[in-house]
């Protein structure tokens, strides 16, 4: 009997931290309400969820532990991977179809090019300002995000996550898709920004337990 607890104490330990953990409910809720919000009125607003909920969950703390060495997620890496998984799949942990170790050393290379994380912030959001968006909503967010560059390049997971947000924008082959990607993206990071006709607010979705999250638009 004690030979079996023993084995069992073992087994108990051996179970790595990323299996235990648990997603916050009111993420998922939240991740459901802002990706629900910015699908509105699209053909994606049609299609039955999944397993995006867990597999984005999983994706972001594998990207997590690959790039800082450690799983604490924030809120804006969860809904980015759920966005993705949701609208490109990420089975076997891809990014749009790239083992996501790949997709991260390209970002690295972003980086470096780049100099720093200021720089790099700078950098996208004077792309961001030259985009030919029919919507106005690249050139908005532009000048909105510049005004406190510290929310994204102070951090390294959060400006590394922005890499990646322009990584993906900059591949969209019209313009037009690639302010949409990165005013998405981007909006998951900075809280509140414009994302086509819109000014949304999702800086406090997900800070009410048991309760219903809420997108508000900006005030």
């Amino acid at each position: 009997m004690a030979m079996v607890c023993l084995v069992l104490a073992l087994l108990i330990t051996l179970i790595s931290p990323a299996a235990q953990a648990q997603i916050p409910p009111e993420w998922q809720a939240a991740a459901h309400a802002v990706i629900g919000d910015l699908e509105r009125g699209t053909p994606q607003a049609d299609k039955p969820w999944g397993r995006e909920l867990h597999d984005g969950w999983r994706l972001a703390r594998a990207w997590r532990k690959h790039n800082n060495g450690n799983i604490e997620i924030i809120l804006a890496e969860y809904l980015t991977f759920t966005l993705l998984c949701r609208e490109a799949g990420c089975e076997e942990e891809t990014i749009e179809g790239k083992p996501y170790r790949d997709v991260a050393a390209e970002v690295k290379a972003l980086r470096a090019e780049q100099g720093n994380s200021y720089a790099l912030v700078g950098n996208a959001h004077a792309w961001l300002a030259r985009l030919s968006d029919p919507t106005g909503a690249a050139a908005k967010d532009a000048a909105l995000w510049s005004k406190d560059p510290d929310v994204v390049a102070a951090d390294f997971a959060t400006s590394n996550l922005y890499g990646l947000a322009w990584l993906l924008g900059r591949a969209r082959a019209t313009a037009a898709g690639q302010a949409e990607t990165f005013t998405r993206l981007g909006l998951f990071v900075h809280g509140t920004g414009w994302v086509g006709p819109r000014c949304l607010d999702i800086s406090r979705v997900a800070t009410t337990i048991d309760a219903p999250p809420e997108v508000e638009n900006c005030k």
